[in-house]
């Protein structure tokens, strides 16, 4: 199927064009997210420590094109607040063209990705698959 977003067919190198007025009418779902597991030392794991607590999380069209925009993020907390970031640009198989159809330069497509999912309200869909996949719960005996 293709999706009207797209102006072209996927190209030879895989990657999806569209422009960024496109970008915005994909319909960008939860597909999978996971925690990256934090190495240490046993003389590191002190109580009391700081911790970072780190993973990826990987979106896809919900109207059906095979785009795909993952990222890694990070909890971080300060004072009285716990606020989920964005780590690094996005991975993604989609690549913008500007106005005159041409690519964007990779970087530039990137850092406008990047813009695309700080504005989106993926930390609670994260958390909430993270908790289905990571809960443990109860034994019952």
């Amino acid at each position: 199927m293709r999706h009207p977003a797209f102006g072209a067919p996927r190209s030879l190198d895989g990657l999806l064009r569209l422009s960024a007025p496109a970008l915005q009418t994909l319909q960008l779902t939860h597909l999978v997210s996971g925690i990256y597991e934090e190495h240490s030392s046993p003389t590191l794991q002190a109580c009391g420590r700081p911790t970072r607590i780190a993973g990826y999380t990987e979106w896809i069209d919900a109207a059906g094109s095979p785009a795909t925009l993952g990222w890694d993020w990070e909890i971080r907390c300060v004072p009285g607040q716990v606020r989920w970031h964005r780590v690094g640009l996005p991975f993604t198989n989609l690549l913008l063209v500007g106005d005159d159809q041409r690519d964007l330069p990779w970087q530039r497509s990137l850092e406008c990705l990047a813009a695309r999912v700080d504005v989106m309200a993926w930390a609670e869909s994260t958390c909430r698959a993270l908790h289905l996949q990571y809960a443990v719960l109860p034994h019952r005996f």
